[in-house]
């Protein structure tokens, strides 16, 4: 059974707990694929984790000039600045408890997920990652290394933005048991600071899957498998 909702204003598809649990895991998509609620759920079902699993959808991209200033930073920053009422909405609507929730992401979700638990904004017990962004400026690194950005000029106003979404500057902050999950075709702008992370927080786990791409289209299977049993 699958029940598709609203909560706080953002949308979101949810999978009920085979018991009668009443945690609640938020789980994040991909800007690419899976790129939607729908899609994040069909490749992490998470069947084995006794909770409510809650896929939001990403807040819309904006529509200005700048791919970093009117894009990317507001994105992540109003999904973040969302958990507090979604996770009370959710609660409310499921029938979930108020205790810690579990967080999930993929890349961009990844991001959100990590600056979440990072900056406190609601109450976590664990986190597991798929291939996340770490800083911004890696992201605007790939974006243009795969084509997807032409190029783009950093402005002091650009590069102040962005420093409060640098989760490795917050990698102490994160102290709830973390799992990063990284493919073997991680983007390369991506995979050392993701290796830093892991070493810089107090409770991480770096694992590393082959055959995985950046785009979460292949090593379903394995990656369902690590975040069901990490967040077991």
């Amino acid at each position: 059974m699958t029940i598709t909702g609203e909560a706080a204003g953002v949308r979101f598809v949810a999978t009920p707990p085979a018991g009668d649990s009443r945690r609640l895991v938020v789980v994040w998509h991909l800007l690419g694929e899976p790129g939607t609620p729908e899609a994040m759920a069909e490749a992490l079902p998470l069947a084995g984790v006794d909770a409510w699993r809650l896929y939001a959808a990403l807040p819309p991209w904006g529509q200005g000039p700048d791919q970093v200033l009117d894009g990317y930073v507001p994105l992540v920053e109003s999904a973040v600045a969302a958990m507090p009422a979604l996770v009370a909405a959710a609660c409310r609507q499921l029938g979930c408890d108020d205790g810690p929730v579990d967080l999930v992401g993929g890349s961009a979700g990844g991001h959100i997920a990590l600056l979440t638990a990072s900056r406190r904004v609601v109450p976590v017990r664990r986190v597991a990652v798929v291939n996340p962004a770490v800083r911004v400026q890696a992201v605007v690194e790939a974006s243009i290394e795969t084509g997807a950005l032409d190029s783009y000029t950093w402005t002091d106003t650009s590069t102040a933005a962005v420093q409060p979404l640098d989760v490795l500057a917050r990698a102490a902050a994160l102290d709830v048991p973390l799992l990063v999950v990284r493919g073997e075709g991680e983007y390369p702008a991506f995979r050392p600071l993701q290796a830093r992370l892991c070493a810089a927080a107090p409770d991480a786990r770096l694992v590393d899957v082959p055959g995985l791409a950046h785009m979460l289209v292949t090593g379903q299977d394995v990656v369902d498998a690590e975040v069901t049993a990490w967040l077991a």
